[in-house]
């Protein structure tokens, strides 16, 4: 059972980890499905794409579907969904503190899978402690690498985000693609490259219409 520790932990406390993890996981499990119109940027120095603009559709527990002329390559999970793929196999969590963002107070969690075979092999989390949205995950891959996704949200009532922003070293661009999907227009010119490091890809969220009961027919 999942239970919702809300306001009932004060900041200064130390908090039960898996009960805040289970805070997170409540809000979500509330979206059955979602719609929203997404707008995809790609910020590398030596990538050429204009932005790609899609709509995303996605029912629990797994069925998603883009609508869109301009992708070849989809990505089998809805965007969120593939951060808290990790809390589905089984997995140990440490507390490792508390930290001050945009002036909001957040829980730092560090989730470790304990399954054979992890694609992520660590998984750090920051957590707003007084609305249980996730507003920051750094994944490291178990082929080398890491993503850091940073999420900002329309409100604090807000479950899903507004704007989500996958940081990542540019040697592996294919990372956050995996995420994203190919798109047509993507040109790399290593050539252009001015030498920084790393890359970002921002995915805008808008005209979003949750819980409205998707059929099943649209996912075929």
């Amino acid at each position: 059972m999942l239970v919702f520790i809300g306001s009932g932990i004060a900041y200064g406390q130390e908090p039960d980890v898996y009960a805040v993890i289970d805070s997170v996981k409540m809000k979500l499990e509330t979206v059955e499905d979602y719609q929203a119109d997404i707008t995809v940027n790609v910020d590398v120095d030596f990538i050429n794409m204009p932005d790609k603009s899609a709509t995303i559709l996605f029912k629990k527990p797994d069925k998603v579907k883009f609508i869109s002329d301009e992708f070849l390559m989809l990505p089998k999970r809805g965007l969120g969904k593939r951060m808290t793929d990790i809390l589905e196999e089984p997995f140990t969590a440490i507390y490792i503190g508390k930290d001050t963002m945009d002036n909001e107070n957040q829980h730092i969690i560090r989730i470790v899978p304990m399954s054979k075979k992890p694609e992520v092999i660590l998984a750090t989390w920051w957590i707003d402690a007084n609305t249980y949205q996730l507003v920051k995950n750094e994944s490291n891959l178990k082929k080398g690498g890491s993503v850091t996704v940073s999420l900002s949200y329309r409100d604090k009532l807000a479950i899903l985000p507004e704007e989500m922003v996958f940081t990542f070293d540019v040697e592996r661009i294919n990372i956050p693609l995996k995420f994203i999907g190919k798109a047509q227009g993507l040109l790399k010119n290593s050539s252009k490259t001015d030498g920084s490091s790393q890359g970002k890809v921002y995915i805008l969220f808008s005209n979003y219409r949750i819980n409205t009961g998707l059929e099943d027919e649209i996912f075929k």
